[in-house]
């Protein structure tokens, strides 16, 4: 039973010891919000950057094709160790899904291929 235990023990330390080495990474989005001065785009901004283990790096105007909206190329930073263990892919959909529902968005979706950082 010791041998068995320790063996256990070792591979549960290695697995902690792997766990916390994920690297973090960031990823590009296209932003699209209301431009209205009630709920604009520093308000959303905030939003995003109260989300836990999220960064705005940066914030780049794009293009306004319609009125009313405010368009922005964010690039944000992802630490995953705030944000758990779970797949890069699994990260950024659950992000891009609560991002989509912060009132004052109209639309939110990844550019790109996320990178580690």
């Amino acid at each position: 039973i010791y041998m068995v235990m320790k063996k256990i023990i070792e591979n549960f330390n290695s697995f902690v010891n792997e766990a916390t080495e994920l690297p973090d990474f960031r990823f590009e989005a296209m932003m699209v919000n209301r431009s209205k001065k009630e709920r604009g785009k520093q308000d959303v901004l905030n939003d995003i950057r109260s989300l836990p283990g999220v960064t705005v790096v940066y914030v780049r105007e794009a293009d306004k094709p319609r009125a009313g909206e405010d368009y922005s190329l964010l690039s944000i930073k992802v630490d995953r160790y705030i944000l758990g263990h779970f797949s890069v892919r699994t990260i950024v959909n659950n992000l891009v899904k609560r991002i989509n529902r912060i009132d004052g968005v109209l639309s939110f979706s990844i550019k790109g291929i996320p990178e580690q950082i």
